[in-house]
Parts: structure tokens; sequence; C-alpha cells
């Protein structure tokens, strides 16, 4: 038995016989042609393109998700685009290139300067390109391109990486789960393997040497884990884990169309955390109160150049759309320096979490920042958009933002341009000082949002993400009950409402205390909202508050 790491992509457990696919290998000779054969190569090369458009239209019919459509829209644009056409014209008839050697020499360079630039945004797109290339040849050649056919109902597929249209191909096969050995979270096959609730663990490293054909194996897409010949007694848990999982996901069926409330009757706002706009179909799926926490990193990341007010207006106005009229909080970037140093040309910091990050690095990039408040005020056509600001330390800060809020507004008022300034405006706690100097802060809010996750670091001095201090990460720790309590009583005494979107949010033995210290609304992730509205439905809030109120009264 062995057991390898990889990046989770879309969770839940997978069991099932190793299908070890690797793309096959295009033969493509070097070969040069002569004047009088440009004319027919260059035909075949109009007619081969119109084949492949043709073929990647018929799979956008066959696909439901928006996302996905999207992913393969863009293969097909890469091949209708005038450069490309241009470029494969020139290199025929000018270097009298066959159209194969063409086609391979063109998307080799495009290929080559995307990895050249060590970002993994281009690396992910340099994927993209090579999956066009890879269909157009294998049409052109006549090869065979892939061996799918050996794929059933029983397969756990095993590949070095996975092209988009590759996973809508498989998916079809109604395989159990995908394991690559490249890969990223936020490439578009991870994206369309996410919607598609498959099973999928990407960038394990060693996977293709140390997986064999038809090897038994184990996806625990909760862990992050893949499971090599696993011996009968792991075999024998993992097969419960999943009849357990398969059966309660069955069970929570039955509550999705359920409020979430005690079972005396509190309300309890449930919403949801997404890091992509693809989650946003599960916000719907699940029948989500809101989105409660948008991460808005992912524009940022990886990229050679900032995103446009018009990019981010349009990913954030599509959001807002698909969930009104429930609520879009949006965080504003919550990265620091460091993340941003290739394009903003600053120095790395020796400790970031505790550098210029979040509101801090918003303050300091006055130009940033406005971009992105005026692309949320346009976004806020149906008044269901909430602005939230990050890694507040004080109430300066906040009032500091909200200037910058006014500013975006009369620019945009100023350009004529369309927005709606009818808009709500939170804090997050998770800074010790905020939730100390939470009574000041709820007089600027319109609501607070605990994050839990960077609460209990700062206060416990703890690097979550350290192995070495990880028995000091305690939630449970008096001093962080006693944070979340004054930031909780502090807003209801100012008349709003308070926010929880950490992952203590959908721990089940946390989220008992949370009602009983007063919590308005739980935000989670869209995987773990019906288990969290479970726990919702069996809690008692006048047990809760008991419970809440002994934790307080611990002396130690």
């Amino acid at each position: 038995m062995k057991k390898l790491k990889g990046i989770i992509v879309s969770s839940g457990i997978a069991i099932g016989s190793a299908k070890i696919v690797d793309r096959v290998k295009l033969q493509i000779k070097k070969k040069s042609i002569q004047h009088h054969e440009i004319e027919d190569e260059l035909i075949k090369f109009e007619k081969s393109v119109e084949h492949v458009v043709k073929d990647i239209d018929n799979l956008i019919e066959d696909i439901s998700q928006t996302e996905n459509k999207e992913i393969l829209t863009t293969h097909k644009m890469i091949l209708q685009d005038p450069e490309f056409s241009k470029s494969i014209i020139n290199l025929v008839s000018k270097e009298l290139l066959s159209l194969e050697q063409a086609i391979n020499d063109h998307f080799t360079d495009i290929v080559k300067l995307f990895n050249k630039m060590e970002n993994k945004y281009y690396a992910e797109r340099a994927h993209d390109y090579e999956d066009v290339a890879y269909r157009l040849l294998g049409h052109i050649l006549k090869q065979k391109t892939d061996n799918l056919n050996k794929l059933d109902e029983n397969s756990i597929l095993i590949m070095r990486n996975i092209s988009p249209s590759g996973i809508t191909r498989v998916f079809e096969k109604k395989i159990k789960g995908l394991c690559t050995e490249k890969g990223s979270k936020t490439s578009h096959s991870s994206i369309i393997a996410r919607s598609m609730n498959l099973p999928t663990l990407v960038g394990i490293p060693g996977l293709l040497d140390s997986v064999q054909e038809d090897q038994q194996v184990i996806i625990d897409g909760n862990d992050g884990q893949i499971i090599i010949s696993p011996d009968k007694e792991t075999l024998s848990y993992y097969k419960k884990k999943l009849a357990m999982e398969t059966a309660e996901w069955e069970k929570l069926q039955e509550i999705i169309n359920l409020e979430s409330k005690t079972k005396d009757g509190k309300k309890i706002t449930l919403m949801s955390n997404i890091e992509i706009p693809v989650e946003t179909r599960q916000v719907v799926n699940f029948k989500s109160e809101g989105i409660g926490l948008f991460r808005t990193e992912f524009l940022f990341l990886d990229r050679e150049e900032l995103p446009s007010e018009n990019e981010q207006y349009r990913i954030y106005k599509n959001i807002a759309e698909k969930i009104a009229p429930f609520p879009l909080v949006i965080r504003t970037i919550d990265v620091g320096g460091d993340k941003l140093s290739k394009i903003l040309n600053i120095e790395n910091e020796a400790n970031p979490n505790l550098g210029c990050r979040g509101i801090r690095f918003s303050l300091e990039h006055h130009p940033i920042f406005k971009i992105q408040i005026k692309a949320i005020l346009r976004a806020n056509i149906y008044g269901n958009v909430k602005i939230m600001f990050p890694m507040i330390s004080g109430v300066g800060e906040v009032i500091k933002a909200k200037k910058v809020i006014e500013q975006c507004k009369k620019e945009l008022e100023n350009k004529n341009v369309e927005f709606n300034g009818n808009i709500q405006i939170g804090s997050m706690i998770e800074i010790p000082s905020a939730a100390l100097t939470s009574d000041l802060i709820s007089e600027e809010c319109d609501f607070l949002s605990i994050g839990t996750n960077d609460l209990v670091q700062y206060t416990l001095a703890v690097d979550r993400d350290n192995d070495a201090v990880e028995s000091y990460y305690d939630p449970y720790h008096r001093s962080v009950i006693q944070l979340i309590k004054m930031t909780i009583d502090n807003a209801h005494q100012k008349g709003i409402k308070v926010a929880l979107c950490g992952e203590l949010a959908s721990e089940k033995d946390f989220i008992p205390i949370l009602i009983g210290l007063g919590i308005d609304e739980l935000s989670v992730s869209p995987g773990r909202l019906l288990t969290t509205k479970k726990e919702i439905l069996n809690c008692e809030s006048k047990k809760c508050e008991k419970s809440s109120e002994g934790i307080l009264n611990k002396k130690r």
C-alpha cells in the first residue's frame, strides 16, 4: 500500500481501478513542400479548421455548464483568430512547410513563450493552446489521439495532465475519479472537474511512476491523497466511509428547501464562501441564502497585468445576477505585495502575514483599490452587492476606505457611468485589535464578518500552516471565544448583524457554540452548506447559550 498527496480540486471519495491514459504522441515528420502544393495545403487547412470548430460546437451543445462552454468557446476563438490563420499561411506559402509542420511550429513557439514567463496563469493558457494544436493535428494526420475506450464506470483515470476537452470527454464515460501528476487548482481542467463534482486530485508528484494499470486505488478527495493498492483494512474502512458519504448525501437532499432554523425557531442565515465564479452554480443548486464571502484574489494572482475595471465588473455583475435577490458580499483584495511583486515591482516582505496586506495594501495602492471599488459599484445593479474590507485593525482604516468609496462614486458620476451607490459596507474582524474595538468599527459599518482562521492565528500567535505548532492552534481557547462574543455583542448594540465566514462556521462541534454566542449568519464552502444546515436544524438555541456560557466561565 502506498499513499501520495495531491492538491484537492473536487472533494469526495472514489474507489476503482486505475486506468493510465497518456496522450498518444503525434508523429509529425519534418517535411517541405513544392510551390505547386501550396494551394492544396491551404485548402486542407481551411477545411480542417472548419471541421474542428464544428466538433467544438457539438461539444458545447452537449454540455450544460456555462463555464465549460466558455472554456471551449475560447478554444474555438484560438482557431478562428486571424493572426493564427495569417501565421500558417505565411509558414506554408513563404517557408514552404507542410501544413502539419507549420501548425506544430506555430503552437510550439506560443507555448514556449508562455512557459518562459514562469507564471501559473500563462502556463494554464499554454495548456489551452496545446489542446487546440493536438485536436487540429490529430484530425489532419488522421492519427488516433487517445485510448479512452478502455475507460468504464469503475475507472479512476490516471494521467500526466488533462485538457479541458479531455475532462468533458472522460466525464461521459462516468468514471469514478481523476488524478493527474501535473495541474493546478485554478486551471480550466480543474474548473470543469469541480463543476461536475468529479473527485479529483492534481499536482501529485511521482504519480505515474507509482501506479500500475488496473491497480486498485482510492481517491480521498477530503484529505487530498490517493491510496494505491490499499490493504484489506484500509479498503474496508473507505468502503464504509463511501457508503456513509453516499447515504448521507442522499439524506441531505431532503433538507435543501428547509429554512435554516434551530429546533426552537432561531433563524441563522446560511450563506456560501466562494473563490472562483464557477462555484456559483453550487451556491444556487444548494439553495444558499447568498454569498457571504467572495474572495477576489483569483483575479489578481499569477498574472502579468492587473485586471481591468471592466473585467472585474463583468465577473461581479454575472455572479450578482445569478444569485439575486440574495446578497453577494465581495471582499476587496486580500493579498500582500509579495503576491503581486511581478506586476508592481515591489520587494518581498520578510513576514507578509504581518505586513502590508488586505486593507493596508489597498490604502497604499489607491489606483488598484479604486478600480476594484468602481467595478463593485457598477455591478450593484440589483442592489444585492455588499463591500467588505479585510484585515481591518481599527476604525480609522474603515473611515479611510469609506472616503475612497465616496471618491469613486463622484468619479463615476462625472463620467456618466451607471452604478448603484446605495451599497452596504462591512468589515472583517480577524485581528484581535479589531475585535477589541468592534464597538467603534460597528458605528461605521452596516455589518461585520468574523474571520476565525486569522483571528485564532493572531490571537494565539500560531502560524496555522506550521506543523510544528499545530497543537497550539486552538479555536476553543477562551480568549478566542471571548473576542467572538465581544464582537457580536458590540455589533448588536449598534443594531447591525454579524456573520462568521471562517472554517469554524462549518465545524460540527463549533456551530452550537456560535449559535449560543448569538451569531446571526454563517458562511461556509458550498460543499459544506447542507451539513452545516443539518447541524443548525438539530440545535436548540437555549441549550447552545448555556454551552457557550460554560466555555466563557471556564477558569482555564
